[in-house]
C-alpha cells in the first residue's frame, strides 16, 4: 500500500515536470518563429522595399521634393545651401569695327559708366591712311559681364570675340581656410606670448609670431586679388574704323609742254653737275697741282735714267 503511494507521487511530479517543460520550449520558441517568419518576408519583398526604408519619399512626399519643398530632405533648397560657391575669373577679347571709331568710344563709356565698369587702360592710334583705332581694357562687374558682350555688338561689325573662364575655386577655399588657420595659430601664439615668462620663450614666440603675421598678410592680399578679378570681368576691346575709300587718279596723258619742262631739267642738273665739278677741282688744286708737278719731275728723271 505505502508503495502504491510512492509511485503514484512519483507519476504525478514526473507528469507536471514534462507539463512545465513543454510549456518552457513553446514559449522560447515562439519568438524564434517570429523572427524566422520577418526573415522569410523580408526577403520575399521587392527590391524597391531597401529603398523605401532607406528614407524614400512616397506619394506626396516625392511630389513635395520634385516640387523643392523647403521641408523636405534632399531638396533643392537644401541642395542650394549646401552647394559650394564657384569663383570664376572671366576674360574676353573683342574686336569691333565700326564707322567713327571716336563716338563709338564715347558711346561704350557712357553704357560702361550705367552698368558701373570702368576703362582701366586706353590707347589711340591713327595710321597713315588716317584710320583711327582705339584699345581699351575695361572692367566690369561679373554680374553684367553677359549684358556688356550683348551691348558691344550695337557699335558695329563684330570681327573677333574671344572668352575665356578660368575656375580658381579651388585656389581661394585653400588660401581662405590656411588664412584661417593662420589665425587661430596667431591667437595661440599671442596666449603664449601673454604667459611666457623667461626671455628667450619671449623672443622664440615673437619671431614665430612675426612669421605667421606675414604669412597671413601674404593671404590676404592674395584673396584680396582673387575677389577683385572674380568680382570684375576683363574685357579687351580694339575699336577700329573701317578702310576708307581712295579717290581714283587718272592716268597721265602725254602732254609736249610738260616733256619740255623735263627734259629742260635734266640739262640744268646735268650743267650744274659739271660746274659743280669744276668748283670742286679748282678748290683742291691747291693740292693736287704741286702733287702732279712732283710726279712728272719724278717720273721724268726715271726714264733719262
Amino acid at each position: 500500500m505505502v508503495s502504491f503511494r510512492i509511485f503514484t507521487i512519483l507519476v504525478i511530479i514526473i507528469t507536471l515536470t514534462v507539463g512545465c517543460g513543454s510549456g518552457v520550449m513553446q514559449g522560447a520558441s515562439a519568438p524564434a518563429a517570429e523572427m524566422a517568419r520577418d526573415s522569410s518576408y523580408l526577403q520575399n519583398q521587392p527590391a524597391a522595399m531597401p529603398a523605401k526604408a532607406l528614407g524614400e519619399p512616397s506619394g506626396g512626399q516625392a511630389a513635395d521634393q520634385a516640387a523643392g519643398a523647403p521641408g523636405a530632405p534632399g531638396s533643392l533648397g537644401d541642395l542650394a545651401t549646401t552647394q559650394p560657391d564657384v569663383y570664376l575669373i572671366k576674360n574676353a577679347i573683342v574686336t569691333v569695327e565700326c564707322e567713327d571709331a571716336g563716338k563709338a568710344s564715347e558711346t561704350l563709356r557712357a553704357s560702361l559708366q550705367a552698368n558701373n565698369a570702368y576703362v582701366s587702360n586706353l590707347n589711340e592710334f591713327l595710321d597713315s591712311l588716317g584710320r583711327r583705332t582705339i584699345t581699351l581694357q575695361v572692367r566690369v562687374p561679373a554680374d553684367k559681364f553677359d549684358q556688356s558682350m550683348l551691348s558691344l555688338e550695337s557699335l558695329g561689325k563684330v570681327l573677333n570675340k574671344q572668352v575665356s573662364t578660368e575656375d580658381v575655386t579651388e585656389e581661394y577655399v585653400d588660401t581662405e581656410s590656411r588664412t584661417r588657420n593662420l589665425k587661430k595659430t596667431e591667437e595661440r601664439l599671442l596666449d603664449h606670448l601673454n604667459r611666457a615668462a623667461e626671455l628667450e620663450d619671449i623672443l622664440r614666440v615673437e619671431n614665430e609670431l612675426t612669421r605667421v603675421r606675414e604669412q597671413i598678410e601674404r593671404m590676404d592680399g592674395r584673396l584680396r586679388y582673387l575677389t577683385n578679378r572674380v568680382s570684375f570681368s576683363t574685357i579687351s576691346i580694339t575699336l577700329q574704323e573701317k578702310a576708307k575709300a581712295e579717290p581714283v587718279i587718272p592716268t597721265q596723258s602725254f602732254s609736249t609742254a610738260r616733256e619740255f619742262t623735263s627734259a629742260a631739267r635734266s640739262m640744268l642738273g646735268f650743267l650744274q653737275g659739271i660746274w659743280s665739278v669744276v668748283i670742286w677741282f679748282l678748290v683742291w688744286s691747291v693740292v693736287l697741282v704741286p702733287l702732279a708737278f712732283i710726279g712728272y719731275v719724278v717720273l721724268k728723271r726715271l726714264r733719262k735714267q
